[in-house]
């Protein structure tokens, strides 16, 4: 991955709030190997709701900080202990935060400085050409549907809700698979889409688990992306044993790991 900037000789970081249309010009600030990269294009792109913070050098963006509806929020270009004390205090009122920068001489100390904790997680893609991804078998009493408004509207995955939205804008954008049971959304998967990639992700009730359900909902998303030609990624913190056992089934190997700065704002 590629390393953090130097700091600015600035001691502010000078983040001003983006409109919609400026979006695309935070694009550069984001290299090929950035961690969940799909996430930044999604709200680069406006199919996941989103605001946007940054720092301009005679008119160029030289820095900036995206923050999901969801916790994950992203920090790219010139870091510096100012720029994680301003993100600190734009994010106040966001709820949990997960921040993803990445990784630098100095950035988890400055990220500690400003009140974050510090962290890992890992993302894991497939780096084989021509693979098909598995596709298990549902189990007896479950019917595997296709998620539209009217399904997104009664799940119960506080993660989906928060990161797409509406259903309406969820619909439009979004792709996902939920397995049902007696009038009830037992699992679900979910795919963000963005730059060519779709990040996967899942929640399942807990009067369902242990039953190798997400399994099934994650290869449902995993062989619709394949079709439309995206690179599937999934991500999570470095100890959960669990998340990353289910990656490995669907296929996929570890890419990179990378930091994290949480917080309560």
């Amino acid at each position: 991955m590629s390393a953090a900037l130097p700091a600015p000789a600035t001691d502010r970081a000078q983040l001003v709030e983006v409109a919609a249309a400026d979006l695309p010009r935070l694009a550069s600030l984001f290299g090929p190997d950035y961690p969940n990269l799909a996430f930044v294009h999604a709200v680069v792109d406006g199919a996941i709701p989103g605001r946007a913070w940054a720092h301009f050098r005679d008119g160029t963006p030289v820095a900036c900080l995206i923050a999901t509806t969801a916790p994950f929020c992203f920090a790219a270009g010139e870091l510096s202990p100012a720029f994680f004390a301003e993100a600190r205090r734009l994010l106040a009122g966001h709820g949990e935060v997960q921040l993803v920068h990445v990784p630098g001489p100095g950035t988890d100390a400055w990220a500690a400085q400003a009140g974050f904790t510090v962290g890992r997680r890992l993302q894991h893609t497939r780096t084989r050409a021509g693979f098909v991804a598995p596709e298990p078998a549902v189990p007896d009493g479950y019917a595997l549907v296709r998620i539209d408004a009217g399904t997104f509207s009664g799940l119960e995955s506080p993660m989906a809700r928060s990161i797409f939205g509406t259903a309406a804008r969820y619909a439009e954008h979004a792709v996902g698979f939920a397995l049902v049971k007696d009038g009830q959304v037992a699992a679900d998967a979910h795919g963000v889409i963005g730059g060519g990639l779709i990040e996967l992700g899942a929640h399942t009730h807990p009067d369902h688990r242990r039953k190798g359900l997400a399994f099934v909902v994650l290869a449902a998303v995993d062989r619709w992306g394949g079709a439309q030609g995206l690179r599937t990624v999934t991500s999570c913190h470095a100890d959960k044993t669990p998340s990353v056992a289910l990656s490995r089934r669907l296929g996929l190997t570890e890419e990179f790991s990378y930091p994290i700065a949480h917080a309560t704002c």
